[in-house]
């Protein structure tokens, strides 16, 4: 992540004659949803390292630099937990058709032809442009964090200069890390020519139950030393009357959540700290007992469910057992294009409520991969990760927050990522980057918006974000399908 100071970003007019007499933080006012409640006029100070030095009413606050004035609402920065971002570059997928779950229609015919055989025969040349285009998707949608991205454990290569710079990668590049998780030497050792070792804070894995009995040994220890905050494991995906998508869950539960203890009748929980299942489409009342009872949380996509299999989680059972909840788009393809898109498709086909969708896009998906201490609320020590929305808030009215999930990545005005604002309107941005900026114009739901490139993968290869879309757009015509727009709702 980029971790140079704003301060002549804020301020550049003044920079020339005397950087050494500005402070090395920067400042935004406005309605801010902060941990303690809605402050209707708000300070929010950035230090140089990137992190929040205080929060408060504007009345009270002494920032060193005259705060940048935002309309509408601050939000700490949404946190998608489930993705898969180079698929995000293709078009809706609508089948016409349920299923009984995944596995099904991952082997269909027209599954094939429409996204697996392009994704995979395009991704050796346009891997790079299809991770900086689609985490340009997450910013417009409010996210700040992402998973499911491209993976290296090298630091110099190809993959890890893609994922630099734009959305923070929590299982690649969070930014928070002074190095590389090291091997607990206190697990089991894991095979490194077939298990690559953790990368970053969370791991993220499609179907845990085809690891090696090692690799997921070793992942949950990890888990338990916290050497591993969080594990995301996709589980139990398809209608809630299958069988098969229900027995993963079963198996999951015996031999991860359960302990047998000789002279009991039944075995008791093992606490599972820091791991969240994917889906559970097809969890059961007692399921959702089962994971409040070893603390795992739940990741709930229903847009995808819904299209795909005609349902979704069970939210209210989940809610019931008090399962910490947070919500995710799982894929552009037959989900949402990005978090803002996810709440406001809850928001409209389940009715759960605003601040509870905005508590499932920030809070609580920290909290579920334990990352807490660095994101998910406007907090003093916390990374400055936030987005602006450009929408009428009314303190006075008992759901304040419904303009935030009725909004449309046209109201997102600006995205500030470890203190560096790299998505937003274009006037906004215009002011707050430095001169030599390396910047790229896009209109996004009839809205002009500008995206920050400096430092990014596409400044390394000299590319504007026309050149990524041209590349994407060449092969993935050439393919026989072709790029999506950033879709609004």
């Amino acid at each position: 992540m980029r971790l140079h100071s704003l301060a002549c970003a804020v301020l550049w007019a003044w920079c020339w004659t005397d950087v050494s007499a500005l402070a090395s933080e920067w400042s935004v006012a406005g309605v801010m949803v902060t941990p303690s409640g809605i402050l209707a006029d708000g300070t929010l100070s950035i230090s140089g390292d990137g992190k929040i030095l205080s929060v408060g009413p504007s009345a009270s606050a002494q920032p060193s630099t005259s705060p940048v004035k935002l309309s509408g609402v601050i939000l700490p920065g949404f946190i998608d937990l489930h993705d898969h971002l180079t698929w995000n570059i293709q078009p809706r997928w609508l089948p016409g058709r349920k299923f009984n779950n995944r596995y099904e229609w991952q082997d269909s015919a027209e599954y094939d032809r429409l996204l697996n055989n392009p994704h995979y025969a395009a991704m050796p040349a346009v891997a790079c442009e299809a991770e900086i285009y689609a985490e340009i998707k997450a910013l417009a949608g409010g996210a700040t964090s992402v998973l499911g991205g491209l993976l290296s454990s090298d630091k110099t290569s190809e993959n890890h200069k893609c994922v630099a710079g734009l959305a923070r990668n929590l299982d690649t590049d969070s930014g928070f890390l002074q190095q590389q998780p090291v091997f607990d030497d206190k697990c089991p050792t894991v095979r490194p020519e077939t298990d690559r070792k953790i990368l970053d804070v969370v791991d993220n894995e499609v179907f845990p139950l085809e690891l090696t009995h090692e690799r997921f040994e070793y992942l949950l220890c990890a888990l338990d030393h916290k050497t591993l905050r969080g594990l995301v494991v996709h589980l139990a995906e398809g209608a809630n009357t299958d069988s098969a998508a229900h027995r993963e869950y079963s198996m999951l539960s015996k031999e991860v959540l359960l302990a047998p203890v000789i002279g009991k009748p039944k075995p008791i929980p093992i606490p599972r700290d820091g791991l969240a299942l994917v889906h559970g489409t097809a969890l059961r009342d007692a399921d959702f007992l089962g994971m409040k009872d070893s603390n795992v949380g739940l990741i709930w996509s229903p847009r995808s469910n819904d299209e795909l299999y005609g349902s979704t989680t069970n939210i209210a059972a989940a809610r019931l057992a008090k399962v910490d909840i947070a919500i995710a788009p799982d894929w552009s393809p037959s989900g949402s294009a990005g978090m803002l898109q996810e709440m406001g498709y809850a928001f409209r086909h389940y009715g759960v409520s605003s601040d509870e969708l905005v508590a499932m896009a920030t809070s609580t998906p920290a909290k579920l991969v334990r990352i807490s201490d660095y994101i998910g609320a406007l907090a003093p020590g916390q990374f400055a990760d936030f987005v602006a929305l450009n929408v009428a808030i009314d303190t006075t009215r008992p759901t304040p927050l419904d303009p935030v999930v009725k909004a449309t990545p046209a109201n997102v005005s600006l995205v500030v990522v470890g203190g560096q604002a790299v998505y937003g309107d274009k006037n906004l941005l215009q002011q707050l980057l430095p001169p030599g900026a390396v910047t790229s114009e896009l209109k996004v739901c009839g809205a002009d918006k500008l995206v920050n490139l400096s430092g990014t993968g596409a400044e390394a290869h000299g590319w504007t974000l026309d050149d990524v879309k041209a590349h994407l757009k060449q092969a993935l015509e050439a393919l026989g399908t072709s790029l999506t727009d950033i879709e609004c709702d």
